[in-house]
């Protein structure tokens, strides 16, 4: 492949609980052990 082919960019976009995080591993790793944890606090019925 050379030059004069273009670029492609593609994007994500991570929706966590209804909140789009940065797409970064440490990021998104954050936000679900926050998810996670709202979850455990939550009273069932």
């Amino acid at each position: 492949m050379g030059i004069g082919f273009g670029s492609s960019t593609r994007r994500v976009t991570i929706y966590i609980n209804g909140k789009e995080v940065e797409a970064s591993v440490k990021q998104i790793r954050s936000e679900m052990n926050k998810f996670v944890n709202e979850q455990k606090r939550m009273v069932i019925g």
